[in-house]
């Protein structure tokens, strides 16, 4: 990875995002800081920007027709046999889970 990109494109066009860590992740990120005397900005660029090839080269987009596939081997997925509920049904079903009868 070039360094000096990063560091040119940061100073030429960026945007500020906010994100929120668990406090490990925080420390983590702190202590690595100090072991490489780079910013907080800098090394969650730098491994974002990793994260994202490996994401992008693995998982390129698949065909239509995989989609199509994958729709297919749901069905029936989560029926019963059995007559259908009507609206009512459904309704007094969603209350008593709720338990506002």
């Amino acid at each position: 990875m070039n360094t000096d990109r990063i560091f040119n494109e940061m100073a030429t066009q960026s945007s500020t995002i906010s994100i929120r860590l668990q406090p490990s992740m925080r420390a983590n990120l702190d202590r690595a800081t100090k072991l490489t005397r780079r910013s907080r900005s800098f090394l969650m660029q730098e491994a974002l920007e990793k994260y994202l090839e490996a994401v992008v080269e693995d998982n390129i987009a698949p065909e239509p027709q995989h989609h199509l596939t994958r729709l297919l081997s749901f069905k029936g997925a989560g029926l019963r046999t059995g007559r259908s509920r009507t609206a009512e049904e459904i309704d007094a079903h969603i209350r008593w889970l709720r338990d506002d009868d």
